[in-house]
């Protein structure tokens, strides 16, 4: 306790100081390690769960402290999440109201087809799922709202990629993409051909480019100001999986996207 206590008056400026960028993935990592369930830690209880040794520990827990990352608490010398992160979760729920309105068309999706249905937004490395809605059948996807499938093979990412804004493209297309199987598509030419033919079919499929066994078919959600706002997903196992199948899914999506979309405030141009 009394070493917490000392921490807690080290001056910010020594912070500053002491923050090499290489240990950016040390402090995203102990910001991991506050939960529900552990919402306050002492300085010796982060030490000890993270393995760090006292002074590199020390050092980014007061660089965190001082960009308000992490807040000290002198009676209880305890350190819990400070105001940058409710500034960042204010963020994040900026998608609330999307998914307070598309989850009913989830809902429907597995209804009409039994398979597992997502919303995902594109975050800069790949799309991020918001929601899911799991099939009652066997062999369900292991997807999860907050999980990210970087890259761009998923399904959900060629929508988003292919009807998103043109900076989207050019990054995606000067970033090497992982050949996540034997099906993964990384050629830049052929990357672009394929987006094309999304934007003129309205639907991608996903051949098992992202995950051998887990083939998959999503459309666009646009706004009210005709921006790509997410995707709608259906994500079948292979067993599943046959063309016939996977166009009965399109059909569904793709109606499901588009009423999405009108309740949103779209209106496609003539």
């Amino acid at each position: 306790m009394a070493d917490s206590a000392k921490e807690g008056d080290i001056d910010r400026d020594e912070a500053r100081v002491n923050a090499p960028s290489r240990t950016l993935e040390k402090g995203l990592f102990l910001l991991g390690l506050f939960d529900s369930e552990h919402p306050e830690w002492t300085l010796k209880e982060l030490r000890e769960r993270s393995g760090l040794s006292k002074a590199t520990t020390r050092r980014l827990v007061k660089t965190l402290e001082f960009s308000d990352w992490v807040a000290y608490d002198a009676a209880r010398h305890t350190y819990h999440l400070g105001s940058r992160v409710l500034q960042a979760v204010h963020v994040a729920m900026s998608h609330s109201e999307l998914v307070r309105v598309a989850h009913p068309y989830l809902l429907r999706l597995v209804e009409e087809t039994t398979e597992t249905a997502s919303l995902s937004v594109w975050a800069d490395r790949g799309a991020l799922i918001l929601d899911t809605v799991t099939t009652p059948r066997p062999f369900k996807p292991f997807t999860f709202p907050g999980m990210l499938l970087p890259g761009s093979a998923s399904a959900d990412a060629q929508v988003l990629i292919a009807f998103g804004p043109d900076q989207v493209r050019e990054r995606v297309l000067a970033t090497p993409q992982q050949k996540r199987t034997l099906n993964t598509i990384t050629e830049p030419e052929a990357l672009k051909e394929r987006w094309a033919g999304i934007r003129e079919a309205g639907v991608a499929y996903d051949w098992e480019e992202w995950l051998m066994g887990s083939p998959a078919v999503a459309a666009p959600v646009f706004d009210q100001t005709g921006q790509v706002r997410a995707s709608l997903s259906i994500v079948p196992p292979i067993e599943r999986g046959s063309g016939a199948e996977m166009a009965l899914c399109a059909d569904a999506v793709t109606a499901a996207a588009a009423e999405l979309s009108r309740e949103l405030g779209y209106r496609p141009h003539h």
